[in-house]
């Protein structure tokens, strides 16, 4: 874990913000807000102008055979639904339901912006581009697959996936960095701990609803695994291949060292002077190395 600067951090808005935001959290934000935008006009166009959407039809067999999805046809292309992600193989669902937000609720965007303006910086400063971004979307696919386990049945859209493995990753960078939460001052370890008790409660005490609170505990626990166990599954992963390439030169090494005394033996008594199985292994030899070169 990284060590916590307190200097770095000014309160504001009620919440502790850190410095200026990176370019990557600017367009993922930007991506959010303008797909939401698009969901608006869409809903609004299904509204006035009556587009139909798709209707749920049961048959006589109990099967759903048409489900109705949604207020417009754009969100329910997009979202995740696991009759149509998995039944369908509409598996881009699995991405794309991250960049859409309930647009009858504003602030379920507003919020998920809100942490990931607040959280999302600093993460990937911890992290590096590279590993937040493979972070971020891992685990909203993660989120996702989590939550169609668990409630097969109910849409789900929202980045709540990822942007709480983010609040988690950023507990375990600087687990003591205070939050002003609303007007309360409160570290960042206790805070997401709050929040996964909470996501847990609802997990196993539902209250209805339509808050995704599966697909958060997802978030939450890739979040944890991926900052606990990626560095070292990398590092695993370099050091076979390191391992591997040893073990690559090694052999060339000594089939190097083969051809080289072959060669010498020619030089000295002909060519004539070699065995079958010599002359075979002088001429796998240089096609292998032809191979190579051509790489």
């Amino acid at each position: 874990m990284s060590n916590y600067n307190d200097s770095y951090y000014k309160p504001g808005f009620g919440v502790t913000i850190g410095s200026k935001w990176t370019r990557v959290i600017m367009i993922l934000i930007i991506v959010n807000v303008t797909v939401f935008i698009i969901q608006l006009l869409f809903s609004t166009i299904s509204s006035q102008w009556g587009v139909p959407t798709v209707g749920m039809s049961p048959e006589a067999d109990g099967v759903v055979h048409h489900v109705r999805l949604g207020p417009d046809r754009f969100t329910t292309l997009f979202w995740l639904y696991q009759p149509l992600a998995i039944g369908k193989l509409w598996l881009w669902q699995f991405v794309t339901y991250t960049f859409l937000h309930s647009v009858s609720d504003p602030w379920h965007i507003i919020f998920n912006m809100l942490v990931l303006w607040m959280f999302g910086s600093e993460v990937e400063r911890a992290m590096g581009t590279r590993r937040f971004l493979t972070m971020y979307f891992t685990a909203g696919i993660f989120a996702g697959i989590f939550g169609c386990l668990f409630t097969p049945n109910n849409p789900i859209l929202g980045a709540s996936g990822a942007i709480f493995a983010v609040e988690i990753a950023f507990a375990m960078f600087y687990p003591n960095a205070t939050i002003i939460f609303f007007v309360f001052p409160i570290k960042a370890k206790y805070l997401v701990t709050i929040f996964a008790g909470i996501t847990v409660f609802n997990c196993l005490m539902p209250t209805g609803g339509n808050v995704a609170h599966f697909a958060h505990l997802g978030g939450l626990l890739y979040g944890f695994l991926f900052i606990r166990y990626e560095p070292r599954f990398t590092n695993f992963i370099i050091s076979r291949q390191n391992q591997q390439k040893e073990n690559e030169y090694r052999k060339e090494e000594e089939v190097r060292k083969v051809v080289d005394a072959l060669l010498d033996k020619v030089n000295r008594t002909g060519m004539k002077s070699l065995t079958r199985r010599e002359r075979s292994y002088l001429k796998n030899a240089s096609k292998r190395y032809r191979k190579m070169r051509d790489k």
